[in-house]
């Protein structure tokens, strides 16, 4: 997976990305002028994500397919706690623990193929419900996105 920001991204979405790549154990590309294709490329086939501004700060989040497709389109906000603490965990692949039936967390688990668990036993968890992705790190909230809107399977 492959995860990228807009093309002229401040400060804050830079970070963001950089939580995003550490979290996944992924690679982080700063997208400047590149283009779809050129993304799609780097990507090697596989998902990519490109993290989105709204006034300077990150405001959405783009799943792609390997074929650039748009799987889905989330416009939130985030939220860092006070005392956040995040350390590298290599080769720890996140699941997606879904609370409730959540449309949210199904298609996350189909378009990025992680697990789905039941509970947050695993070092690291994406806690989802239909209006909040808490990101997870042995227990220890890492960083929060509180969903706006979501728009889901581009194909049609």
């Amino acid at each position: 997976m492959l995860i990228t920001s807009s093309r002229k991204p401040s400060g804050r979405t830079r970070t963001l990305c950089k939580y995003l790549a550490t979290f996944f154990n992924c690679e982080y590309v700063n997208r400047g002028k590149m283009g779809m294709g050129e993304v799609l490329h780097l990507a090697h086939n596989s998902p990519f994500l490109i993290i989105g501004e709204f006034h300077g700060n990150p405001g959405s989040l783009a799943i792609y397919d390997g074929n650039g497709l748009c799987l889905l389109s989330i416009h939130m906000t985030v939220s860092y706690p006070e005392n956040s603490k995040f350390s590298k965990l290599k080769l720890v692949e996140p699941v997606i623990v879904g609370v409730g039936r959540s449309k949210l967390a199904d298609t996350l688990v189909e378009s990025l193929s992680f697990q789905r668990a039941d509970d947050p036993s695993n070092p690291r968890c994406i806690i989802v419900n239909d209006n909040r992705m808490d990101f997870t790190n042995s227990d220890h909230l890492i960083f929060s996105l509180k969903v706006k809107s979501l728009k889901f399977d581009f194909s049609e």
